[in-house]
């Protein structure tokens, strides 16, 4: 796991703080549905990311193909913290109909 983390640790991005900065950030919301979808790129960081339906999240610089097969599962109505690279997206497949968002924390 630390090999895969190692550009956000170099990087200076402490992923053992429980503070979050919001200063300059944004909310970003993306309609999910049965039919995958993707953000625009983002800045790397850290994000919380939420949904108001169960969906399958993605991180990468092309992440409109994610599946259930290869998503990871985000419950409904859940926040979890998500570490985005400069450049990547989310992406995010769902049974019905729903909206996920996310804010940069850090």
């Amino acid at each position: 796991m630390t090999a895969s983390l190692g550009k956000f640790i170099d990087s200076g991005v402490n992923l053992a703080s429980s503070a979050i900065v919001l200063q300059g950030g944004s909310r970003i919301d993306l309609a999910v549905s049965a039919a995958a979808a993707q953000t625009a790129a983002l800045s790397g960081g850290i994000y919380d990311v939420w949904c108001d339906v169960a969906a399958f999240i993605k991180v990468n610089p092309v992440a409109n193909n994610v599946t259930v097969a290869n998503g990871y599962l985000l419950r409904a109505n859940n926040t979890i913290p998500v570490v985005v690279g400069d450049g990547d997206r989310i992406g995010a497949i769902a049974g019905g109909a729903g909206t996920l968002s996310a804010h940069k924390v850090n």
